[in-house]
């Protein structure tokens, strides 16, 4: 969920508590080498559900290229055939930041703050 002021106005409606607020890497971008971090508020509502907020000031920082990670990730898919549905699978690499990596880019920015 968005912040904005209909976010204030329901959760003052759903006597929300905020449970906890940490900052969070939203999206990775591999291709500019920058990953888009923000503000997420949780809140508790009265029925006892969670809600999440995500707050608008949020910031692309830039990480170098050491800090990127491969790895394999297999994977099923199913086709249709002219003998009926076909399974393929297989293997695929994927990108991804290591947990220091990540940690790194919030301290980043939570000095730019």
């Amino acid at each position: 969920m968005q912040f904005n002021y209909r976010t204030k106005q329901y959760l003052k409606e759903m006597e929300a508590v905020l449970v906890e607020s940490k900052y969070k890497i939203f999206t990775i971008n591999f291709s500019t080498m920058k990953a888009f971090v923000n503000k997420q508020d949780r809140y508790r509502k009265r029925n006892g559900k969670f809600c999440n907020v995500e707050h608008h000031f949020g910031k692309w920082i830039s990480f170098t290229k050491d800090d990127v990670r491969y790895g394999k990730q297999n994977y099923t898919a199913y086709d249709s055939s002219l003998y009926g549905l076909e399974e393929i699978k297989g293997a695929r690499t994927i990108k991804y930041l290591s947990k220091e990596a990540k940690e790194k880019i919030l301290d980043e920015y939570k000095r730019s703050l």
